[in-house]
């Protein structure tokens, strides 16, 4: 019984996880609306990327992400 509990909990927890992940339709995220994400925004967004995992993402190093980096840093 405890297993089945311990397992149903998971599988809740599991089925709640997007809702921990930040926004994920860029158009939200980018609040201003330029095409570009910056780390302020996606913070906003309720994104918890530390300023490494930002700037990983980040991959021709211009301080935000466009649509491609940020789909690829949201999807994992």
């Amino acid at each position: 019984m405890k297993t089945l509990i311990g397992s149903l909990g998971l599988i809740g927890l599991l089925a709640a996880a997007p809702a921990f992940a930040g926004e994920m339709d860029f158009s939200k995220v980018d609040a201003d609306g330029d095409g570009m994400v910056t780390m302020e925004e996606a913070s906003a967004a309720g994104w918890e990327w530390s300023a490494e995992d930002f700037a990983a993402a980040d991959a021709n190093a211009d301080g935000s992400l466009n649509a491609e980096e940020f789909a690829a840093a949201a999807a994992g």
